[in-house]
């Protein structure tokens, strides 16, 4: 089951991340920036919650960590993952996820104060509408 799972993981989180690329298109970016003539998305995933593609990536991380070090992913099946390489490997692995975590927990109210700055009432009305960063109903 955890091959299972790690596959749905990774296919949901890529399959939210093309959603998020295509809806926003040209003003999906790696960095945060307002462009010229920039618009407030607000439908497709946006109309879910503020940050999607966040979200996509975090299911894309999750089921490549559970692929990666699962009970039946290659270091186990092999007899790996007992060997300090692989558990330091694993270590990395989590201090990453953690990283992440953290900076996407920074970086989200960054970017949601620059599209308040930029859009004023309308990033209010949107807000109200979509009240959530990342999970409807949670957070």
């Amino acid at each position: 089951p955890s091959f299972i799972i790690g596959v749905a993981g990774a296919v949901l989180g890529s399959t939210i991340r093309i959603l998020c690329f295509r809806t926003l298109d040209k003003f999906f970016t790696y960095q945060i920036t307002i462009r010229q003539n920039h618009r407030l998305i607000d439908y497709g995933p946006y109309g879910v919650v503020r940050h999607p593609s966040y979200v996509g990536m975090a299911f894309g991380l999750l089921g490549s960590a559970i692929l990666s070090m699962g009970p039946r992913s290659y270091p186990w099946a092999c007899g790996l993952a007992t060997s300090s390489a692989v558990a330091f490997t694993i270590w990395l692995w989590i201090i990453f996820l953690a990283y992440w975590t953290y900076s996407i927990l920074c970086r989200a109210p960054i970017e949601d104060e620059g599209l308040r700055t930029t859009f004023g009432k309308e990033w209010e009305e949107y807000a109200k509408k979509v009240p959530y960063m990342f999970i409807p109903g949670i957070i």
